[in-house]
Order: C-alpha cells, then structure tokens, then sequence
C-alpha cells in the first residue's frame, strides 16, 4: 500500500486545505491515537493507581483532540522539517506496531484507505460535521480487518 493513495484521498477532500483544516487533521490523528489506547489495557508497575492515571492522561488527550477539532485550540508549525520528520516517524513506528503485534498493517491501510472513501457523497464530494472533520455518511462502508491478525 502506498502512501501516494492515501495522499490522493486527502486531496481530494481538502484540495486547499486552510488552517482550520490542519487543526481538525491533528485533531483526529490524536482521537485516533485514544481509539488505539482505547484498545489496550495499562499496566504499570504494581500501583493501584495506574489505571486511574492512564484514564487521566487519556482524558487530557480527548480535550486536546475535540479543541483541536472544534476551533479552540489552534496550533502553528514552527519547525516544518522537524513536524515532517515526526509524522514519518509516527508512520514508520505505527506500522511496526501492528508488525510486533502479528498484525498486516499494509492490507489493513488499503482497506481504511478504500473505506474511506466511502465518506464522499454520490457527487465525489467528502461529506462533513459542523466542524468541517470527514464524517460517515449514507454510503460509508467499514472496513473489514478480519483476518489480518
């Protein structure tokens, strides 16, 4: 799977993107981040309170998430190489996560890649929230990742 396809799709739902646009974009790579959160357990050490603790930061992360997302917190790139060289990083070691976890992460790409698509309209249009995130809409299709782990 290449990137290349999953660059044509944001293209295709953003082909001007403006700061808002960007703000929602990280907004959503963090709740994707809590979703991944969301699918493991937290242990720490052997203090009761760890899970307490992993639930906080989990919080902190989702109002970091939705005010990005909703406008209210808006963030500025001061280093453009360096946020460049994080996000193929985060790529890179998203993709090696899935790998130690004996999952097939490329198949599992395609396949949210094609699902994704599902969220433009009948007019090849992306359909949005009142926050302007690409949202689920009529023809949306998940996808399946049976199979992949």
């Amino acid at each position: 799977m290449s990137a290349n396809l999953i660059e044509q799709w944001h293209q295709a739902a953003r082909p001007t993107p403006s700061e808002h646009d960007f703000n929602v974009q990280v907004g959503c790579h963090v709740e994707e981040f809590i979703e991944m959160l969301d699918s493991v357990e937290c242990r720490i050490g052997t203090f009761e309170h760890s899970s307490h603790d992993f639930n906080v930061l989990k919080d902190l992360l989702t109002a970091l998430s939705n005010g990005l997302k909703k406008n209210k917190i808006r963030l500025n790139i001061k280093d453009r190489n360096a946020f460049l060289d994080s996000i193929a990083d985060q790529v890179v070691t998203a993709i090696g996560c899935g790998h130690c976890a004996g999952m097939q992460t490329s198949e599992a790409i395609r396949r949210v890649n094609a699902s994704n698509w599902s969220k433009f309209d009948d007019n090849e249009q992306p359909i949005r929230d009142a926050n302007g995130k690409i949202a689920k809409g009529p023809n949306y299709q998940p996808p399946s990742l049976e199979g992949l782990f």
